[in-house]
């Protein structure tokens, strides 16, 4: 299968002088006092994680010399017959080698429209963000595609080769990934497309993957997560060897994983921070102990609870008909959790690359297949997104805002085989990631606000919103959070259990969820206790009121819980009741109050149909009307982008008369 090749290579210098310090910060005696302030506290958790890296990284180092020093048969020996690294040593002592998880990405995801020169206008291309991508080595940054000039936007990526050790080491796989973050679209070809998705990113850190989770907690402590806000991460451990040998212990596949808590640990310290994956390339892949065939393959750090796990798809290139990859490895977490949480074009891309043969060749190019491609395709839209919502917001997503956005936005795959598949599943998790709805959403959002709303849950609370329905449609709300890190190997890892309902009168809408019984394609309806991200979907008549409520079961882990909500629908959603009440004490919902550049107003019920609405300043002069020729309207969407910031009358025509309302235009 391309793009899944064993990779491993020596290290060229030994980390046993740094383990030694490492193990001697570890040890050391420390002072310890009591945060009294929210401050204190962050402070302390930050070096209580950094201490816990430090302790796996010292451990891990001395498993593996152990290993070294004992000549295990099981260590990987290069061609001149020296002991290959281990990346990781499981829970059995077992050693554990890393490996790379291998048409137009950009079309693909729908990021045409999004990127400059693109239908919407945004001209969003990745400014400003910074992204660390670590793998089986380093970017060959001399590639034409990267360093060949400045492009037709007149600026080049700054590549940094982030590690101490090892600068030297370019490989084809790493190259490949970030063509599809960054790469200029130099090469012309006519069925294939190397342009990359957010090809104005302010800097990538390139990173080999030894030593990955203490690397990314120390590029977040420089960059005191502010610019560096996501890194991609397209290898991880396979399921067999090639003597199709089991390589993990068969409980760790779908397990939670030690890799999975330090991630968990760490997106929680730092929640700006999206950690990216790929799923993974065993999903043709069979083991013995494998509780329903062509499930459960997930390994590693695919489990995390707040990483994004990202599967593949496939894109017919006549019909835009996408399906799974067959290659792409379908969960459930042993604790059934639904992931991977996204899709993203994985199958048979152009991609810039380094040729081994002739490494100084910097126009090499290559098609290739796998995970290890849908993953920074994802990545890069979110940098896109990032970049949109800090133009209309000054300042950067959660990153559990921006995985809940891509999940709330994505087309629904509903194809799998022979199955027909409704909602998330375990082979695509909640669909194919759409860039165009996804902006969208953060658009309409700086517009109406109340679309993405982020938000802390204290215990014992419930955040509730309303949502005013103006039309026939589908009300969707997701919720995702960053959950603290449970215990490795925890059976059920689900540490604040938040919960999402949608409730109109008497009738309470659920989430999504898999059946905890037996592992399963299909996702049903129901209280989820497993997921930290939920999401429901129900279809709506007109003019109904819906509450969108978060709560929680149990105690709060800290007392809190930061989460993040995204609402869509044919309507507009309100904060409080007594927002609701003011807005529609006439009959009708005016939002939003202020409105910057479309005010709605919808009758609540059928019976005040109007037939104009005009638009007064506070001199009784008409700047705006809308007309309908008969009492039949129900809604309006009424433009004022271009009025004056200020004070406004708005005046309703009904067949009972005139409905007066005082509007404030804040421009």
């Amino acid at each position: 299968m391309r793009g899944f090749l064993y990779i491993a290579r020596v290290k060229k210098e030994l980390v046993f002088f740094i383990a030694l310090l490492f193990f001697v910060s570890c040890v050391s005696s420390t002072s310890v006092t009591t945060a009294s302030t929210p401050q204190e506290k962050k402070v302390q958790q930050k070096q209580a994680l950094k201490d816990r890296l430090q302790a796996t990284v010292v451990e891990q180092n001395r498993l593996i010399d152990s290993l070294i020093a004992a000549k295990d048969t099981r260590l990987k020996k290069d061609k001149n017959g020296n002991y290959i690294r281990p990346n990781w040593v499981s829970a059995k002592g077992n050693p554990l080698y890393y490996s790379t998880n291998k048409r137009s990405a950009r079309k693909a995801i729908k990021a045409n429209a999004v990127v400059a020169g693109g239908a919407l206008g945004l001209n969003l291309n990745g400014k400003g963000i910074h992204m660390g991508i670590w793998d089986a080595g380093h970017i060959f940054t001399n590639h034409n595609e990267f360093n060949g000039g400045a492009d037709f936007f007149g600026y080049k990526v700054p590549i940094e080769i982030a590690d101490s050790t090892a600068a030297d080491i370019w490989l084809g796989h790493p190259t490949a990934v970030a063509s599809i973050v960054i790469a200029k679209g130099l090469w012309e070809n006519e069925k294939y497309d190397v342009g990359g998705i957010s090809p104005q990113l302010e800097k990538i850190y390139s990173y080999d993957w030894d030593n990955d989770v203490y690397e990314i907690f120390k590029q977040l402590q420089t960059n005191n997560n502010t610019d560096f806000i996501l890194s991609n991460h397209s290898y991880g451990i396979p399921l067999l060897d090639a003597n199709n040998e089991l390589i993990p212990e068969s409980e760790e596949i779908g397990g939670y994983s030690l890799w999975s808590s330090l991630i968990d640990e760490i997106t929680y310290t730092y929640p700006n921070y999206l950690h990216v994956v790929a799923g993974g390339n065993d999903g043709r892949k069979a083991y013995p102990s494998q509780s329903v065939n062509g499930l459960d393959q997930l390994t590693g750090s695919t489990t995390s609870k707040n990483a994004l796990t990202v599967g593949s798809f496939s894109m017919d290139d006549n019909s835009e008909n996408i399906t799974p990859t067959g290659f792409s490895s379908a969960g459930p977490t042993n604790d059934f959790r639904i992931k991977p949480e996204i899709c993203a074009a994985g199958q048979n891309l152009s991609v810039a690359s380094w040729d081994k043969n002739n490494p100084e060749v910097v126009t090499s190019y290559a098609a290739t297949s796998g995970t290890s491609f849908a993953a920074p395709g994802t990545a890069a839209a979110v940098a896109l997104l990032q970049e949109l919502y800090l133009q209309g917001h000054n300042s950067y997503m959660r990153g559990a805002t921006a995985k809940a956005l891509l999940c709330h936005s994505a087309d629904d795959i509903t194809q799998w085989g022979e199955v027909d598949i409704t909602g998330p599943d375990v082979k695509t998790g909640y669909g194919a990631v759409n860039l165009d709805n996804a902006a969208a959403l953060i658009q309409k959002d700086i517009r109406e606000n109340n679309v993405i709303v982020e938000f802390e849950l204290n215990q014992n609370e419930t955040k509730t919103l309303y949502f005013q329905v103006l039309n026939k449609g589908t009300l969707s709300a997701t919720l995702s959070w960053y959950d603290p890190h449970a215990d490795k190997n925890a059976t059920n890892t689900l540490v604040n259990d938040l919960d999402l309902r949608i409730i109109q009168d008497a009738t309470i809408y659920y989430p999504w969820k898999l059946p905890t019984d037996t592992q399963q394609v299909i996702a049903v309806l129901g209280d989820n206790s497993t997921d930290n991200l939920e999401q429901i979907k129900t279809d709506v008549n007109l003019g109904g009121v819906y509450k969108v409520e978060v709560s929680h079961k149990g105690a709060l882990s800290n007392g809190s819980q930061e989460a993040s909500l995204i609402i869509s629908g044919p309507g507009i959603s309100i904060t409080t009741v007594q927002e609701l009440e003011s807005f529609s004490k006439d009959g009708f919902l005016v939002s939003p109050i202020p409105v910057k550049a479309f005010l709605t107003i919808s009758a609540l019920k059928n019976n005040l149909p109007f037939r104009s609405v005009r638009l007064l300043n506070l001199q009784g002069v008409e700047v705006a009307i809308t007309k309908k020729s008969s009492f039949t309207l129900n809604s309006v969407r009424f433009d004022v982008g271009f009025l004056s910031s200020g004070s406004y009358i708005l005046a309703i025509e009904t067949q009972g008369g005139n409905i007066y309302k005082k509007i404030l235009v804040n421009q």
